[in-house]
């Protein structure tokens, strides 16, 4: 867009932001009700006044507020403003960095994820292991029973780990050395 397009669009916003005089009903008369006036778009170029939070005294000082929050401040536009351009209904698609593959997860890498793991679950059971005898020393069956089966099924669980390692390990010796 131009110069010249620009400053034919903002002299034509201000002229939708004055917009007609507002008219003052003769003092005998009651004030008539009118459709309020259609809010217009604000070029990104100006910024609004902030509204006033204080309460208004009377009703001529709240009609006065209100006619002054539909008009906005005008900042003007200088030669180094860049004025944005609107926004596209239809955007180009936008190109995404591209991703990385993935490392191949050799038997070397699941022989150490499932010895990290039984590690894990080890001191899991000697923590359960301790917490069971310190329910035994309280004399809580209930509790002492719960643990009983918390660290059976864990006990499987590290003797189905400690197969799979003994599986993985022979099959990291037999995979050819990491470059």
């Amino acid at each position: 867009m131009t110069l010249t397009g620009a400053a034919i669009l903002l002299a034509s916003a201000l002229g939708i932001l004055r917009g007609p005089a507002p008219q003052e009903a003769p003092p005998g008369e009651a004030p008539r009700a009118s459709p309020a006036p259609p809010i217009p778009k604000v070029p990104k170029a100006q910024a609004a006044r902030p509204l006033s939070r204080a309460p208004a005294a009377s009703p001529l000082s709240r009609a006065e507020t209100a006619h002054e929050a539909l008009h906005a401040t005008v900042v003007p536009v200088g030669p180094e403003d860049e004025i944005p351009l609107p926004e596209s209904p239809n955007p180009l698609p936008q190109v995404n960095d591209p991703i990385e593959p993935e490392k191949p997860q050799t038997a070397r890498w699941r022989l150490g994820k499932t010895e990290r793991i039984t590690e894990l679950l080890d001191r899991d059971v000697r923590r359960l292991e301790l917490e069971r005898d310190e329910a035994g020393a309280r004399g809580d069956a209930g509790e002492r029973q719960r643990l009983d089966i918390l660290i059976r099924r864990e006990q499987t669980r590290l003797a189905n780990l400690r197969e799979d390692i003994a599986k993985l390990a022979a099959q990291a010796a037999a995979e050819p050395p990491e470059p």
